[in-house]
């Protein structure tokens, strides 16, 4: 792939979105899978365009949710554009899904054989601009939070979990969030899931470990049933998500560095 310099310039500045850039909020929030986009001069990347409304290409929900969630919060929020399916800013870059080659067996074509320059090219676009946006919305915060949403059910498994709170460091963040779920979630019919429906301390994530562990803030992953988004339980998500973090803020904040 031949682009001009003015070409990537232009795709990299498409990659992210920064909602409430001047907030002083000391939450961050992150939105890793919030667009499906495909960058122009790579088509459909051969797939059916019917797979570009899937959850391989994106995570249904996550960026309605994430628009409520930093607008109830007054919180800076970064959301990506891009399709995961294109590059994946949560996977670090050897990993083999960062540029996948298949979709649970399906192959996609413009993934099977990327040259070194088309990768770079690829995080250039797809990963170094939400890298920047991250880093300068960084100061000041004192929690990170990623919105991610799930398929209720994973290779003939059933996911029994509303709302998923992963963690790898257990910071008084987690666990107030955890409580504050535990406690808001029964009235409102809602599974809590504590690293579930996955465990992250068992998979490899890109975006929490380099700008949250590594940093030394308290971090976690929000992982949401995405069946809810076609209920009326939707609705409450927001409200209810943003008065759980208030009081996990409060708890990190009295904690100090949580």
């Amino acid at each position: 792939m031949n682009l001009h310099r003015d070409q990537v310039a232009r795709l990299a500045a498409d990659a992210v979105e920064t909602l409430h850039s001047d907030s002083s909020s000391p939450l961050l929030l992150l939105c890793e899978h919030a667009g499906a986009v495909i960058p122009a001069p790579w088509g459909t990347l051969g797939l059916d365009p019917a797979f570009l409304t899937t959850h391989y290409a994106w995570d249904p929900g996550v960026d309605g949710l994430t628009r409520d969630l930093a607008a109830r919060l007054t919180a800076t929020a970064v959301l990506t554009r891009y399709s995961r399916i294109f590059t994946d800013y949560n996977r670090h870059a050897d990993d083999w899904d960062h540029m996948r080659p298949d979709l649970g067996g399906i192959p996609v074509p413009g993934n099977l054989a990327i040259s070194g320059a088309e990768r770079a090219l690829r995080r250039a676009i797809a990963v170094a601009p939400v890298d920047q946006a991250i880093h300068q919305a960084l100061d000041g915060r004192h929690a990170i939070v990623s919105v991610h949403s799930f398929t209720p059910v994973m290779a003939g498994q059933h996911r029994p979990v509303d709302i998923g709170v992963l963690w790898r460091e257990e910071t008084a963040f987690v666990r107030a969030t955890l409580e504050g779920l535990h406690r808001r979630a029964p009235a409102l019919g809602l599974r809590i899931g504590n690293n579930a429906p996955y465990d992250w301390r068992k998979v490899e994530a890109y975006s929490l470990d380099a700008h949250g562990l590594k940093r030394g803030l308290p971090c976690l992953y929000l992982e949401i049933n995405n069946a809810l988004f076609a209920t009326r339980t939707a609705e409450t998500l927001a409200p209810l998500l943003a008065d759980v973090m208030t009081e996990a803020l409060g708890k990190v904040l009295e904690a100090g560095a949580g």
